[in-house]
């Protein structure tokens, strides 16, 4: 698998078939949330906790627009929309991924969740 379908299986199959996804995980990968006011989590097992924990639902779909690899980063960019506690959520999202040796080593997620049909 090249870089760009090794992230492609990370994303595509999260919340989906989670033991697919977190297979192209590094043990010891390093996944950030900018601006959501929270620590770095280290770990594959601690990723999972956490999504266990925090992630919706279910997905109900998603786009990527952009998908971009050079060397071992790959970018990917578009919109997710879930379901959680009953409710649909969309939000828009840039991922940067870093991979090495197969796995992704690290991942810094910029998230934007959609507000325009609040009232």
């Amino acid at each position: 698998m090249d870089n760009k379908q090794i992230a492609g299986q990370f994303f595509n199959n999260l919340f989906v078939d989670n033991d697919k996804a977190y297979e192209v995980l590094a043990d010891d990968v390093r996944v950030n949330w900018p601006g959501f006011g929270m620590d770095t989590l280290v770990g594959r097992e601690r990723l999972r906790e956490f999504m266990d924990r925090g992630g919706p639902d279910k997905v109900l779909g998603m786009e990527i627009r952009t998908l971009v690899a050079e060397d071992d980063t790959v970018v990917a960019a578009g919109n997710i929309r879930t379901e959680r506690a009953g409710k649909v959520e969309q939000s828009h999202f840039a991922d940067i991924y870093t991979v090495r040796d197969g796995k992704i080593t690290s991942l810094e997620s910029y998230m934007v969740f959609d507000k325009s049909d609040d009232n």
